[in-house]
């Protein structure tokens, strides 16, 4: 599979305002890292600069980054640097499936002061189209851009749920920090880095979402400003596809329900061949792509059996949650007509 001759020859001049990138990574995620980045500067149509909050990354994985530098001309600058490690945060409960890597997006302004303003993302996303188009997003006087979740690809009750799970009061918005656009200095005068290493000293238990979690109960939300869906995209969300009529492109592609390198590459080629399942199949087919065009890539997958858990849940989830949702009231209803019944007889 080759990438479109579109992206292949990106030799046309770029404009000269630097986009500043900015991801956090340890070595678990290097495979992720680069896709991210290639798909950031292959669609770019400003010059970029990688920053890169180094956790643990191998030199291989280093190497590979680098050579985005010598390949495209609109990449003028990659760069590693160590964070200041916090010793709460490495001591945090958090779930299995994180690292403690995840709080270290909140130190950008401690770990490259020199920058203005830059462009988080975490290492499951995928850049569709131009990154200044979320450069270009005005803050006014909020220290940070964010996605709010409760309006886009999640139900009111899906939000709920999770809000009371954290203790969350139900008034306020649960925003998404897998794409932030950061006005550095705000966000240092803020302090935001403390606020939330203070609330994190404070807990003993893990949070479902640590650093999200973490932000949304310490931050208000009238401290960083909504950003517009496609900056965020979520294509495997309850809500999806019906936020995806309304932009015309995603510009960011968040893989935070599905993540592509769990599927079987050449059992998602065929489904997708055979015009089966194309909406979910694109999204993790484009991902593959790109990642095809890293030279020594290190993730792969045969999980068939992740695709076709997958391709079940699109085909039966909905039937299957209707089901569950009509006999879960039922049940409801019955116990209230008895209960209600059982109180007028006493």
């Amino acid at each position: 599979m080759a990438l479109p001759t579109r992206l292949l020859q990106r030799s046309e001049i770029v404009r000269n305002d630097v986009v500043n990138i900015v991801f956090c990574c340890d070595d678990k995620f290097s495979g992720q890292l680069q896709v991210a980045a290639l798909s950031a500067v292959l669609n770019a149509f400003s010059s970029v600069a990688i920053y890169v909050i180094d956790c643990g990354i191998s030199g291989k994985g280093k190497d590979a980054l680098f050579s985005l530098k010598t390949k495209y001309v609109n990449v003028i600058d990659i760069v590693f640097r160590e964070p200041t490690r916090e010793k709460i945060f490495e001591k945090f409960p958090i779930p299995a499936h994180f690292s403690s890597a995840i709080f270290y997006r909140l130190a950008i302004p401690k770990t490259f002061p020199e920058l203005k303003r830059a462009i988080y993302m975490d290492c499951d996303v995928f850049v569709s189209d131009d990154i200044s188009l979320l450069w270009s997003v005005d803050l006014g006087d909020r220290a940070f851009g964010a996605l709010n979740e409760e309006t886009n690809f999640f139900s009111s009750g899906d939000i709920a749920r999770r809000k009371a799970k954290i203790g969350l009061p139900p008034e306020r918005v649960y925003m998404n920090s897998g794409v932030l656009l950061i006005d550095i200095k705000r966000f240092e005068r803020e302090k935001i880095f403390e606020r939330v290493l203070e609330f994190v000293s404070g807990r003993s238990e893990p949070l479902p979402c640590p650093e999200q979690d973490a932000m949304n109960l310490c931050l208000s939300p009238d401290e960083y400003v909504p950003l517009d869906p496609k900056f965020n995209f979520t294509p495997f969300a309850p809500r999806a596809r019906r936020c995806l009529r309304k932009m015309r492109k995603p510009v960011i592609i968040h893989y935070s329900c599905n993540k592509p390198w769990s599927f079987n590459k050449n059992l998602v080629n065929k489904l997708y061949e055979f015009w089966l399942f194309r909406y979910g199949l694109w999204f993790i087919k484009e991902y593959w792509m790109y990642s095809d065009q890293i030279d020594g890539h290190a993730f792969s997958s045969n999980s068939t059996k992740q695709t076709w858990n997958f391709l079940y849940k699109q085909v039966f989830g909905k039937f299957e949650y209707f089901i569950a949702k009509k006999v879960r009231n039922g049940i409801i209803r019955l116990w209230q007509r008895v209960f209600k019944r059982n109180r007028v007889h006493a």
